[in-house]
Order: structure tokens, then sequence, then C-alpha cells
């Protein structure tokens, strides 16, 4: 793998290959300065320029976007804003992602990549979202026992990768104001008991905020992927109403659904007598094969749109059953998934239903991982007032921006960037 090319050749695809350019200023007019007038030196604008260039050159802390801004030359401070050439020092830094609104930063930030998108889908189910939660595990520590356990949840598109928003958790989404917080002696508490309360308390808080991050997009063509823990009715019909899809799994948590899906799927008895037996609605079927990492991997889908009138679950459509059969080391395993959908088959054929679940990993892969082994979330221990969740929608957005840009490695490019600041400003759409 090269990681070798020059600064001019990279700048020139950028530019050719997205020609569009992103108004900062304009957009951070919306965000309300919580600092005084009176002796400001530095405009919110160029401290979040500054921050976002510096984590796309891999200086990935508040003293670190300090330090780097500080050792830039005289041009690079003033394509950033910084007209004196004087930049912030860390304290300034931290002392503003502290006290600015995140949920204010979170709209510049996704308005503009909406506005880059520009993802007008007629097509229904086209456009396909991801929809997951994350901890910060470096702020654990810092925090009260047994609080929320889900620091932030993310909706990212399948095909770029791109952040699309970002919600965060809060302590109300947990304890609703007026309810004094239940108080149980950890002795009181078996093992088992500690933990079914904390999964609970995370799958509150996490679905608090996922039903606030629907009312933010525009559904139209648009599905949402996720875990079992996002099938609830609410979220389901919340989603059809804003004229947008769903694809869940379903476990445990909706034992009567889940059960019906089951049971749809199960072999049949032989009927006992001639002319006896059930008379099922024809099925859809798909299978892929990958091959890599030293292991087979095969995936198959049964789809069925029996249920669909029978079941009073909200928008309900299709129901699957997904096999994944894989073979390492020459042992053979294979695992069994069932799931709902509120995509009609006149549309949707079971090779793309496979696509969507398949495609949901984007999350993972693409966001969770590269954040925590690529940017150092886990690691991060700021924890004060907004400052975790102004550096969250920073690396998101560095992460998007990097994704929109056309690179895939994004070590490899934080590194480049890190002795070519000229690649950074480019990303940000700023000239020298």
């Amino acid at each position: 793998m090269q990681y070798t090319e020059s600064v001019v050749d990279c700048l020139k695809e950028i530019a050719q290959d997205h020609p569009e350019s992103m108004d900062w200023q304009s957009a951070c007019e919306h965000v309300k300065d919580p600092r005084r007038k009176q002796g400001q030196r530095f405009s919110l604008t160029s401290i979040l320029l500054l921050a976002l260039a510096a984590i796309l050159s891999n200086h990935l802390s508040e003293l670190a976007i300090a330090e780097w801004g500080a050792g830039q030359s005289e041009e690079i401070k003033k394509a950033l804003g910084f007209e004196k050439g004087v930049t912030p020092h860390q304290t300034t830094i931290q002392r503003l992602f502290r006290r600015v609104s995140a949920e204010e930063i979170e709209t510049v930030f996704r308005r503009l990549f909406l506005h880059i998108l520009n993802q007008d889908q007629e097509e229904r189910g086209a456009c396909a979202v991801s929809i997951d939660g994350k901890a910060q595990r470096g702020r654990l520590k810092f925090e009260e026992e047994n609080s929320y356990a889900v620091h932030a949840v993310s909706l990212v598109d399948h095909q770029t990768g791109i952040v699309l928003t970002q919600g965060h958790g809060e302590k109300t989404d947990v304890e609703p104001k007026g309810e004094p917080p239940a108080v149980e002696t950890t002795s009181a508490l078996t093992e088992a008991q500690e933990q079914e309360a904390q999964e609970a308390k995370k799958e509150k808080s996490e679905l608090a905020v996922a039903s606030r991050l629907i009312q933010q997009l525009d559904w139209k063509g648009r599905v949402l992927t996720g875990d079992a823990l996002y099938c609830q009715r609410g979220l389901c019909a919340a989603l059809r109403l804003a004229g947008g899809d769903y694809l869940f799994l379903v476990k445990g948590n909706q034992p009567q659904l889940r059960e019906d899906v089951r049971l749809l799927f199960a072999p049949l008895s032989p009927p006992k007598r001639a002319g006896e037996g059930v008379l099922r609605l024809p099925e859809q079927h798909a299978q892929t094969t990958e091959k890599g990492h030293g292991r087979v991997d095969i995936r198959s889908i049964r789809v069925s749109s029996e249920l669909k009138g029978y079941s009073d679950w909200p928008g309900l459509e299709q129901v699957f059953e997904i096999r994944r059969g894989f073979q390492s080391k020459g042992v053979c395993k294979e695992a069994v998934r069932y799931g709902v959908t509120s995509l009609p088959a006149m549309i949707t054929i079971p090779e793309r239903l496979l696509q969507l679940k398949r495609g949901h990993w984007t999350i993972e892969n693409g966001l969770h991982y590269v954040k925590d082994v690529t940017m150092g979330e886990d690691k991060s221990t700021v924890h004060r007032d907004n400052g975790p969740k102004i550096m969250a929608a920073l690396r998101n957005t560095a992460l998007s921006l990097l994704r929109h840009a056309g690179f895939s490695t994004i070590a490899a490019r934080l590194r480049y960037n890190s002795t070519h600041p000229q690649a950074a400003l480019e990303v940000l759409s700023l000239s020298l």
C-alpha cells in the first residue's frame, strides 16, 4: 500500500471529485458564543476550524490541538482565521468547549453534511442509515457509580460512511424530572440483578436519544437499520409516520414478535392424513458467499410476507430469517437471526435485505472502531460539562470529511496530513 502520494496530486484529486465548498463562517453564525465580548481574541469559527484541522492532522487532544496550531506557519494560521498569527492556548479551547452548546454544534455539522450529500431520494428504501450507541470508556471513571452507560447515539450513512448526526445521553433519559432516583444498596443486589439493571438503564437511555434523532432527519427514501434494541413499536411507528422505513433484528426484548417469526420459519410437521397440513405463502430466498481472513462465510436469507396483516406490529411488511454459516480452522458453525422490515416485497428483493443487514456494520467498523483505535476516543479523559460532546462531534466531523474526500485508510491519511497541513486545509475547503 502506497502512503507517499504527492500533496499536489492529493489536492487535485479532492478538488476535482468534490468541487463543492463549505461556508464555515455562515454555518457557525447559528452557534451562540458563550463567552463575553470583552477580551475575546479568537472567533468561535476559527477555534472550531483549528480543532478540525488539528484532528485531521493526527493531533487528537485539546492540548495537541493547541500545540499544533501554535506550530503552524503564518499562512496556515491566516487560512484558519487567525490574522494576527496567534492561536489559542489549551485552556482557552478547553473553557470554550465546556460551555458551548453541543446541540448547536451538532446542528451545524448535520446541516453541512446533509447539504453535501444532497440525497433527494424518490425511490423508497434507496438510502440506508445505521443507528447505534457508544460509550466513551475514558469518561466512566469520572462519573457516578451506576450512571447511564451510553454517551452517544449516531446515525451513519451506509454508502458513504458519513455521520449524519449524533445525539448524547443525559441523566434525565434514565431518571425523568420529578422522579427521585431509585436508591438501592450494592449489597442488596446480586451481580446478575445489578447487570440487568445496568442493561435496562442503557436501553432506556439509548432509545430516548434515538427518538430525538429520528426527528432531525428527512426520512423520505431512507431506511433505518439497527440491532434488536431498536425494534420498538414507538420507534417503528415514528419512522413510518416520517416517511421512512426500518429493518431491525428481533430478539428476546420482543418475545411475541420473535416467536411469531420463529414459528413461521420452523420446519412443518408432516401431515397425519392426506389433505391435511398448513398452507403457506411462497417464500423468497437468497444466498451470498464471502471468502477472507482464512474462513468462508455463507449467508442465506428466507423472506416472507405472511405475517403482514396477522401481526399488529407498526408498518410490518416482511419478516426474514438469516442463517450465517462459517468455517474457520476446520470448525463449522452456524448462527440464526430473525428480523422485520417495513419494506414491501414488490420493491425490495431478498438480496437487498441481505445487503442492508450486512451494511449496518458500517457504523461499527467504519465509525466506532476508527474513533477508538485510530482517534483514541476511549483513551480520552475529557469529561467536564460539554467538553466530551464537542470533542466527539469534532472526531465525527473530521472522519466524515475524510470519507467524503474519498479516503478509506484513515490512519494513513492522518499521518500524511500531520506532515502536510495544506492537505488538511483542503479537506476543510480552505485555501492558503
